[in-house]
């Protein structure tokens, strides 16, 4: 890429950073969001002069224990437009949470719709909970301007017996949808990041991996029904600092479009991971084109989580909202009553994306009988046998939150087959590994509930028939069979963990912010013998975080640890929000991973034991 292009590209970033409004506060509120601690309590409609009550249902957006961090929040969505309202209660446990509720609703389906805009529209986890034993009091029906999430009842807390009543929501009902002229909105950020390898004996410029500008931009445009989403990637790899780091950092190996429509390049990238058109009208909405779904509770590890491939580029340090790529399909969401349904059709198989030779996560593996070349993912072709579909049903009962789901389809996670030995005249030089994709048929299972101060969570899923590599001695050439045979196993896959709200203000004086301790144990197993076990599994994943300084100050701690080969990820970071849209942070990442016996019983850490790294990041939200 010549530096006209660069410089272009460049050009066109900083152009997107300027054309906003105004600076959108970042939320750092460390608080619980959808899968927060649940009211204890429910909340009841009285129906007239009845003595009928029906449930109703509140749409939460956050829930904290300092009561100044949800006032915060609060504060930012008023300026966003909305009109939420703080709801204190106590736990069985006698601890004081302070919910913020973005309404009250008294039909199921409008409130699952509400939870459904704020997603879109905030791209932050959002849920709806069930409530009764209160009284919920009709207020007489006006018209009321219109809001992105309306408050559709008033709510009287019947308080202990010798307290007065308290009215936490004044907000009137509309009685019929209206329909509102199309607009447009956009939000985003620009973000400069930079690795450096720790390895010792390397100049900067060799340490120096990672030089990456990228513009994240979500847009919306339509009505409350019917409406157009996209959120897209643009990625820059800028050689301004250092020109020999793109010899250790490359997006594709070459120029290619995917079905998903990702633009790769060696040096830039655009990806729209989201870009669907969305109808919604009474009970359900329709959805086609390039979808993320959220399937599943767990943290780390999504057993569920049957349609989005991984992007494995950079193994585990991507974030959040970059490790799943976007898969074309059409989906229905339907609420019936206390239920939601969700379906799932995928026409077209997308494959995991794999670091590319050459580039620094490259996976290399030196403990063969041979060096190892390794394919790229297969992609399988376009007919009816290769589609995948799937549905999920979800409820909420009794503050616990649960779903079971089923799936068939082309497997996300694929087989390195050791297929032939690739030769230099008579001589074997290395071992080719071919990348194969198969057909999976999955069911999964999910619960998450509130228990004082822990969220606990269990997630799994089981195949009757998922591929797997038979085993053979691998000791010399002449005993090695190629290619690797393949056979059909029962398989299961499980996630369990909790989030743990550690009172620290009662530890430390003045202490605002939120301590959040997350544990998680993810194991997968084939059922029969015969078979190579999966290459990961057995993995403990820990994250500490804390904010300082009414939320300016934020770290986290993360440890991820390989308990069947010794593996381990050690990685702090710290940032400071300056809340006014910029924010920094600097993270360190120590790699660990021990050689086995055999080369099926290395650690996956192993092959990356010298990327230790120092993560820069400075970015700009808009």
């Amino acid at each position: 890429m010549n530096a006209c292009f660069r410089t272009a590209w460049l050009t066109l970033l900083v152009a997107l950073s300027l054309i906003n409004p105004g600076l959108l506060p970042v939320n750092s509120d460390g608080c619980s969001h959808a899968s927060e601690p649940v009211l204890p309590v429910n909340i009841s409609t009285k129906l007239n002069s009845s003595n009928d009550t029906v449930p109703v249902y509140a749409v939460q957006a956050s829930a904290c224990r300092d009561e100044k961090n949800a006032r915060d929040i609060v504060g930012r969505l008023k300026g966003r437009g909305y009109t939420p309202d703080i709801y204190s209660w106590q736990d069985p446990s006698g601890r004081l949470w302070h919910s913020v509720f973005l309404g009250v609703y008294k039909d199921a389906a409008e409130a699952g719709r509400v939870a459904l805009r704020y997603r879109e529209a905030e791209e932050k986890p959002v849920f709806v909970k069930t409530l009764d034993r209160y009284t919920l009091t009709p207020p007489p029906l006006e018209p009321v301007a219109h809001r992105p999430v309306e408050a559709a009842v008033s709510i009287e807390k019947k308080g202990p017996p010798e307290g007065p009543q308290v009215v936490r929501d004044e907000e009137t009902e509309t009685e019929e949808e209206e329909e509102f002229d199309p607009e447009f909105t956009y939000s985003g950020f620009i973000e400069f990041e930079t690795f450096v390898n720790t390895g010792t004996g390397q100049s900067f410029r060799d340490k120096n991996k990672k030089n990456e500008i990228r513009n994240r931009l979500r847009m919306r445009y339509g009505t409350e029904n019917l409406f157009l989403f996209s959120a897209s990637n643009i990625y820059l790899f800028q050689t301004y600092l250092n020109k020999r780091a793109d010899d250790h950092y490359l997006y594709a190996k070459d120029q290619k479009v995917s079905r998903n429509l990702r633009l790769s390049s060696r040096e830039a990238e655009l990806s729209f991971n989201e870009l669907y058109l969305n109808y919604g009208r009474g009970n359900f909405r329709l959805r086609a084109g390039n979808q993320i779904y959220g399937w599943g509770t767990a943290d780390a590890f999504n057993p569920t989580s049957y349609f989005n491939p991984s992007d494995m580029r950079e193994i585990l340090f991507r974030d959040d909202d970059e490790n799943k790529a976007g898969v074309p399909s059409l989906s229905g969401m339907f609420f019936l009553g206390d239920y939601t349904l969700e379906a799932v059709f995928v026409p077209v198989h997308i494959p995991p994306i794999m670091a590319p030779e050459g580039n620094f996560w490259a996976l290399s593996v030196n403990s063969f009988l041979l060096p190892v070349i390794f394919d790229e993912p297969e992609q399988l072709g376009g007919d009816i046998d290769n589609v995948g579909y799937g549905a999920r049903l979800s409820t909420s009962r009794g503050g616990v939150d649960m779903s079971v789901s089923g799936y068939r389809g082309p497997d996300k996670d694929q087989l390195f087959l050791p297929d032939k030995i690739i030769f230099q005249g008579a001589i074997p030089v290395a071992v080719h590994l071919s990348s194969q994709a198969s057909i999976v048929s999955m069911f999964g299972f999910d619960i998450s509930a509130a228990l004082g101060d822990f969220v606990v969570q269990f997630e799994a899923a089981y195949s009757p028939d998922k591929a797997g590599i038979v085993e053979q001695s691998v000791t010399s050439l002449p005993g090695l069979t190629l290619p690797f045979e393949i056979d059909r196993s029962h398989y299961l896959s499980y996630a369990t963990g909790f989030n743990y709200f550690i009172p620290l203000s009662r530890l430390i004086e003045g202490h605002t912010g939120d301590t959040v301790f997350t544990f998680e144990w993810f194991q997968s197993r084939y059922l029969e013998g015969g078979v190579y076990s999966p290459s990961i599994t057995d993995i403990v994943s820990c994250k500490l975080e804390d904010s300082y300084f009414d939320g300016r100050v934020k770290t986290t701690i993360k440890g991820i640890f390989d308990t069947q080969h010794g593996g381990k990820i050690f990685w702090p970071e710290i940032g400071y929000d300056f809340q006014n849209g910029f924010l920094i942070e600097v993270g360190y990442a120590v790699i660990r991973g021990d050689r086995g016996s055999s080369w099926e019983s290395d650690s996956i850490f192993y092959y990356f034991k010298d990327n230790d790294i120092v993560m820069g990041k400075i970015r700009y939200e808009y």
